[in-house]
């Protein structure tokens, strides 16, 4: 009889641990659903004007700090405490969206990955105060006190981690991951398609912002497009890259080399520290524009 009971015990235990082995594999696998299903770009905050994806963040940092020709260009668009949470390596891709009312850096993260950044980098970086964390309709905000009245907040949901200086944007972020209405411009999505997920660094900006254009005689003037365009931001023989397209049209074939010329006076303008190099290619479908830092700007080895 005893062993009888032995065996049911042992029945009873083997089914247990069948059971709790099962609820870990499915509780693990949905655990990377959340990191892996879905797209940051739905949850975007409304109304951007830029978008960067960051397929390599510590080689992107690495390129950044190599020279202060690089801070330059870079640190007046990307938060010092961005690259900070880049620079650790936690997250294999990051997505930042530029708003008028400040930037919002986004990842897909579990909440052990989220802890880590939080741990590693923004402990150490805000030690003035002890952060503080709030739960809203299941949203985890961590609040970061600056001197001067200001915070950085951090916001994790679901397998979405956001920071940002502006809890405002990071409400609209749960809006959208709620299932909000807004939706990115489709040309977004269009240049989504052309992206080098190989480079370190792609931009999705409005055409308009770059103001280039060339005008062909008093009514008509032939530019960059009314919608978005890409660029893909690299090295290649130790300088500094950006590589881009746009349709090609015969009609305009000797218009090209001029809207290249007023690319690179507008790069210029931008950048007045900076020298570039730009050159352009094409074929039936498309124009291509490649613009390299002068060797003289060139990264450091």
């Amino acid at each position: 009889m005893k062993e009888y009971r032995k065996e049911i015990i042992i029945a009873l235990i083997s089914v247990a641990v069948a059971i709790l082995a099962v609820w870990f594999f499915f509780f693990s696998i949905d655990e990377k659903k959340v990191t892996i299903q879905g797209d940051l770009y739905t949850i975007i905050a409304p109304n951007p004007n830029a978008l960067i994806c960051i397929n390599r963040p510590s080689l992107l940092t690495k390129i950044i700090l190599s020279d202060n020709n690089k801070q330059d260009l870079f640190t007046p668009y990307i938060p010092q405490v961005f690259l900070s949470v880049l620079d650790k390596g936690v997250i294999p891709f990051y997505l930042i969206s530029y708003h008028a009312q400040g930037e919002v850096l986004y990842a897909k993260a579990t909440m052990e990955q989220a802890d880590e950044i939080a741990f590693k980098v923004l402990h150490t970086y805000f030690n003035s105060y002890d952060p503080q964390r709030i739960v809203v309709d299941g949203a985890e905000y961590t609040f970061y006190a600056i001197p001067g009245n200001r915070f950085f907040v951090t916001y994790y949901n679901n397998g979405v981690w956001a920071a940002s200086f502006s809890k405002k944007l990071l409400e609209y972020v749960a809006i959208q991951q709620s299932g909000g209405k807004f939706s990115l411009p489709e040309s977004i999505s269009d240049q989504r398609k052309l992206l080098d997920r190989s480079a370190p660094l792609n931009i999705i900006i409005p055409a308009e912002r770059l103001n280039v254009y060339t005008q062909i005689n008093d009514s008509t003037q032939v530019n960059l497009g009314n919608g978005w365009i890409y660029a893909d931001i690299y090295v290649s023989e130790n300088k500094l890259c950006s590589f881009t397209r746009i349709p090609y049209h015969a009609s305009f074939d000797s218009i090209y080399p001029l809207l290249a010329d007023t690319l690179q006076l507008r790069l210029n303008s931008f950048f007045p520290q900076h020298n570039f190099m730009l050159q352009f290619d094409k074929d039936n479908d498309q124009i291509y524009y490649t613009t390299c830092l002068n060797q003289t700007d060139s990264i450091s080895n």
